[in-house]
């Protein structure tokens, strides 16, 4: 069996040998203080650890191969930057290896130290086509330890969000409200029209919008308009009418550019979710409040910003349209609460977190994890899928949490860096 460099590096950081007995190629015996800092950069693997050769303690970094003789193809016996290598670890000693002064590296061959039941495990994990590849072993897991893991993929995926609002707020050199806005046109967009709606946002000019405020009709037009929807549309339908004519004033005045209407699309989509019916709520939003970044980051719960939001009324025209032009069977036009925590996942939370951490208030931060914990369990084929197979998941938290382990770690099936999958082979 064939045992990659990545398994080796897990073993190492993670201490899965038999440590009691370590001894070098050359009869030094080892003790591991500390294994280092993992380094996936360029130069050595394992930053500042710490380790005993006999009586001698040291300081410095490690290097891991799987063959000896990989320290000179790859020639780091030539490399300045890999002098201070004081252990190289490796799974078969097939060579000394020597520093470029010279000096004789004291080498680990860990494949003495390691039980092979261990590398069964690790090549099950890693060569299985399983869509969770530790879907035959998670239901052994202890829970606390399932419940750890999500919960930390749930962080890790809030501050992946925050990573992605800073390279927003650093676009709209620090306004807050047009990230707002981003963030609602977005969830707003859903899978399918997301980047349409994101191109629009960037757009929509806000101090326009401020200045028509109590005017629904601009507004309407405003969004609709530079969404592209109103250039090709002939009607005598008076709503259409007024709204082409609103627009018309709104581009000329303002030098207002629009987006082509062949971004959007409508194909195998529940009408409740065209874009059109979405950008009529949206436009709601913003006809009812000009400035949404305040009413989310001072909200003390998640119901204040609900009970905002059942306030918006849209146009009558929408009651019977999910499209312009075409009749529908009268509908509500509010916006739903299975939609209200779908922009709180997407928006409301993020929002809030990115701020709170942007700020270093650790309080807010506690505040949008309460807030995630609060809202019901997104019912999606991975939530259903990870529950199946043993994994814990009653709030949106664990719902995101899930989200973030398959992407990170199970679909790339990095199951050696993941908590679960090393949980599997320390067992």
């Amino acid at each position: 069996m064939r045992v990659p460099e990545q398994l080796l590096h897990c073993i190492w950081q993670h201490r899965l040998y038999a440590f009691s007995s370590l001894c070098c190629q050359h009869g030094q015996q080892l003790s591991v203080i500390s294994p280092g800092q993992y380094h996936q950069d360029a130069g050595p693997d394992f930053l500042f650890a710490c380790i005993q050769l006999d009586e001698q303690l040291w300081h410095g970094h490690v290097e891991v191969h799987v063959l000896a003789s990989d320290w000179q193809s790859h020639q780091h016996d030539q490399d300045p930057a890999y002098n201070t290598v004081m252990l190289h670890v490796v799974w078969q000693a097939n060579v000394d290896c020597y520093l470029k002064d010279g000096t004789l590296i004291p080498t680990l061959e860990l494949s003495k130290f390691v039980d092979e039941e261990l590398l069964r495990k690790a090549h099950e994990l890693l060569h299985n086509v399983h869509w969770i590849p530790c879907a035959y072993q998670v239901k052994s897991i202890p829970m606390f330890i399932k419940v750890q893991a999500i919960q930390r993929m749930a962080i890790a995926r809030l501050e992946f969000r925050y990573e992605q609002i800073l390279d927003w707020l650093k676009e709209s050199r620090g306004d807050w409200e047009r990230v707002t806005l981003i963030l609602l046109a977005s969830s707003f967009g859903m899978r399918v029209n997301k980047s349409s709606m994101i191109d629009l946002s960037q757009l929509i000019s806000l101090k326009l919008i401020q200045k028509l405020s109590h005017q629904p009709l601009a507004i309407a037009s405003l969004f609709f308009g530079q969404a592209g929807f109103l250039t090709t549309l002939e009607t005598n339908d008076f709503y259409i009418k007024k709204l082409k004519k609103e627009y018309q004033f709104l581009k000329t005045t303002y030098q207002l550019q629009e987006m082509s209407i062949f971004q959007w699309k409508f194909l195998r989509m529940r009408p409740y979710n065209f874009p059109t019916f979405k950008l009529a709520q949206l436009y709601g939003m913003y006809a009812h409040k000009s400035q949404w970044f305040s009413i989310i980051v001072e909200a003390d719960e998640l119901q204040d910003i609900y009970r905002e939001i059942e306030q918006i009324q849209i146009h009558t025209y929408w009651k019977t349209h999910y499209h312009f032009l075409k009749i529908s069977k009268e509908h509500e036009t509010q916006i739903s609460t299975s939609f209200q925590d779908m922009l709180a996942i997407n928006c409301f939370v993020p929002l809030l977190f990115a701020y709170a951490k942007h700020t270093g208030n650790t309080d807010a931060m506690d505040k949008a994890i309460r807030w995630l914990e609060s809202i019901a369990l997104e019912e999606n084929t991975i939530s259903k899928r990870y529950r199946k197979a043993g994994m814990p998941a009653y709030s949106a938290l664990d719902s995101q949490g899930l989200l973030q382990l398959k992407a990170t770690y199970c679909e790339p099936k990095k199951c050696l860096q993941c908590p679960i999958g090393l949980q599997i082979l320390k067992r």
